[in-house]
């Protein structure tokens, strides 16, 4: 395979493909805020690997991640001598090459690509016929906007008869549609057939859910129009429009559509209904999405929670807890089981009356109910102690969290160690930091903020340069500028002129400030 030459650039976060089924009993995750249609997440292959294999991924990423953190804007000629070394007595497998290609791809910034597309080029060759290495790379390139090299990978795979498959066209698909290349992304839908991959339905599903979902609804409706005489659309298809529509705000052509199917005799499932009702609520057209509502019970639709958390969500946002808890009645009323998000919804509501015994009930019921808590379940309580300053009642909600085997995330990290920072308290600060590491919850811009600003308050200016380096080095995060200016002027203060010098050469290096003049 010829070398494909890599060029860096970073984006954002890595998503998994979504797939419609055909099938109107699908599940749909409650986890999610906005409900989807009848649809089943298909996401990558994951082969569970030995402990040999674990150890060897984990190098070959250590690898590559330390490569890029010592050279960020150098395109690499080859790391095939360093691969070789680690690798010398394991043959890669399709699935270690998968493993570490994810996860150089799941950082949200400063992301690999030159050292990753090396290991691709060096690791995968004619033996290696699983698809998956294959497309965790098209989908890394996407991510990075490289669609060149994706096209690449894709033309390595035919000549080497490795099985290009409706998947990989789903990567590719959604990483054009995600670029906002939605006449692109149609464009390879069109390609297909060139790589023996047949389009049908499910294909014709798939790219309109990607193009919906990433609120191009026009061009998922031209793209429908153009399709519909040679794929029969069903109500999968349909409610992904209807969704389409919504994510788009134009609630009208919404309806249109939502009307045209039951005209075609394509009867609405809950999921058509409950992306309907969501749409209306959040449009503020709350009367209507009762009417809504109450025609899906008319047609014998049983409402499921997600149908319900729509109707919740617009009273929540607004702080109006009253009608938060009607519309939460009349779901245990017509017996059907509250989730995790209209628990988290309930608690909301309750923290933003600033009724934290409330709230800490409704976290005591959904635990006594077999519902588990998730950090957005404790978040808003956490905020509430914070205002209060109530560092027992922290650390005694942070120890049942703990006992609760819930893991806590960025947002609950950051509401501690501003906590503890705010009263001065440098070691809790840093064990929440250093757990963080360990646990490996990622620091945003928010932690090293609490960081920086803790240390330079206290003088210490050694500490504040460290966190800085390390935010803007191994994070690749770009720090505000008040945040950059608190650290340099701790660095005069303390008569540091060369760390100083330093430090503006390294932010100037990384496109983060102009040099001074």
């Amino acid at each position: 395979m010829a070398v494909i030459k890599p060029y860096l650039r970073r984006i954002s976060t890595l998503t998994t493909i979504n797939h419609f089924s055909t099938s109107s009993s699908a599940a749909v995750s409650t986890s999610h805020p906005d409900p989807h249609t009848t649809t089943t997440t298909v996401s990558k292959t994951t082969q569970t690997l030995s402990p040999s294999e674990t150890l060897i991924s984990e190098k070959l990423h250590s690898l590559i991640k330390n490569h890029h953190r010592q050279n960020p804007n150098t395109n690499i000629p080859s790391l095939s001598t360093d691969f070789s070394t680690v690798s010398r007595h394991h043959p890669l497998s399709a699935a270690v090459i998968s493993s570490v290609i994810e996860k150089c791809a799941a950082v949200r910034h400063g992301i690999p690509f030159p050292q990753t597309l090396a290991f691709f080029n060096w690791s995968v060759n004619e033996t290696i016929v699983s698809p998956e290495p294959y497309n965790e790379m098209i989908d890394l390139a996407g991510k990075v906007r490289q669609f060149d090299v994706a096209w690449e990978v894709i033309n390595t795979m035919k000549a080497r008869t490795v099985e290009i498959t409706i998947d990989t066209f789903s990567v590719l698909i959604r990483r054009y549609v995600r670029a906002g290349m939605a006449a692109e992304a149609v464009h390879a839908f069109n390609r297909m057939e060139d790589y023996n991959c047949k389009p049908d339905r499910i294909a014709f599903s798939v790219v309109i859910s990607i193009l919906c979902k990433k609120r191009r609804a026009e061009e998922a409706q031209a793209f429908f129009d153009s399709l519909k005489c040679k794929f029969d659309p069903d109500v999968v298809v349909y409610t992904s429009l209807v969704h389409g529509w919504c994510r788009a705000g134009n609630i009208k052509e919404a309806e249109r559509v939502f009307h045209e199917m039951k005209e075609n005799e394509i009867k609405p499932n809950v999921y058509t209904y409950t992306i309907v009702i969501d749409g209306l609520c959040r449009m503020g057209q709350i009367t209507r999405a009762h009417d809504v509502f109450a025609e899906m019970l008319d047609q014998g639709i049983v409402p499921n929670s997600i149908t319900y958390n729509n109707l919740m969500r617009v009273h929540v946002k607004a702080g109006r807890t009253e009608k938060v808890l009607q519309v939460y009645n009349q779901m245990k009323r017509l017996s059907c089981e509250p989730d995790l998000i209209t628990y988290n919804f309930l608690i909301e509501s309750h923290c933003k009356d600033e009724n934290r015994d409330e709230a800490i009930k409704v976290l005591n019921s959904m635990v006594k109910k077999g519902c588990e808590p998730n950090a957005g379940s404790f978040n808003p309580i956490f905020r509430e102690i914070l205002k209060a300053r109530d560092v027992n009642s922290a650390h005694r909600l942070f120890g049942r969290m703990k006992g609760l085997k819930c893991k806590p995330n960025t947002v609950t990290y950051n509401l501690l160690m501003r906590m503890f920072a705010d009263s001065k308290s440098a070691d809790m600060v840093l064990k929440l930091k250093e757990e963080m590491d360990e646990n490996e919850v990622e620091l945003n811009v928010n932690s090293y903020r609490i960081l920086i600003g803790l240390y330079c308050a206290m003088g210490h200016w050694n500490n504040a340069y460290k966190f800085f380096r390390e935010m803007i080095e191994e994070k690749c995060l770009k720090p505000s500028h008040g945040d950059y200016e608190m650290v340099l002027r701790q660095l005069r203060n303390a008569g540091q002129i060369k760390k100083h010098e330093e430090l503006v050469e390294k932010m100037v290096s990384r496109g983060f400030v102009a040099r001074p003049l």
